[in-house]
């Protein structure tokens, strides 16, 4: 039987620089955040750093914490701008303004039907050009709107959903190319 975490107590034990409750929180849900930092980074080894930032940044800023949602959510959070914060630094993802736009945007109701496990496509998106990645990662994990994403990367609303477009175009194509 698992074992209830008692999180009230757990963020006071880390407030208070209790390292057993760091290392319960860290255990907790380290396992889930690298995944969240593996979908925006190249390696795991990438990934691990940017999730102990994200951490370090949790422990510094659990203060902050107002449950206005679940303590879950609040650290996903901070992974995912962990990541964007080390995309800005550390890649060179650049993404060109001038594109028109494409009317043929998306259909969000479309579904694409396919045997691969989740580990085989998770390794596809690994490959994904880094530019399509972090658009099609912002819209379809963290579930961001266009214009949520046009802010956080400070480029146009169109220029975004074209990325998008691109970015299912090229999912939609691995897939077809591995299932083959």
């Amino acid at each position: 039987m698992k074992k209830t975490i008692d999180f009230d107590k757990l963020i006071e034990g880390c407030l208070k620089n209790d390292r057993q409750c760091q290392q319960q929180l860290y255990d907790t849900f380290a396992p889930e955040m690298l995944a969240v930092c593996e979908r925006y980074t190249k390696t795991k080894h990438e990934a691990e750093d940017v999730m102990i930032d994200g951490f370090v940044s949790v422990f510094s800023h659990l203060n902050q914490f107002e449950a206005k949602s679940s303590l879950r959510t609040w650290i996903y959070r901070i992974m995912v701008n962990s990541a964007l914060l080390y995309l800005r630094k550390n890649t060179e993802y650049r993404i060109i303004q001038d594109l028109a736009y494409s009317p043929e945007i998306e259909d969000e109701s479309s579904t694409l039907n396919t045997s691969m496990t989740c580990q085989e496509i998770m390794e596809m998106l690994r490959s994904m050009p880094e530019d399509l990645k972090l658009i099609f990662n912002l819209r379809v994990f963290e579930e961001y709107k266009f214009k949520e994403i046009s802010e956080e990367l400070q480029i146009s609303e169109n220029t975004v959903r074209v990325y998008y477009l691109r970015a299912k175009n090229w999912v939609i194509e691995r897939i077809k190319i591995l299932e083959r």
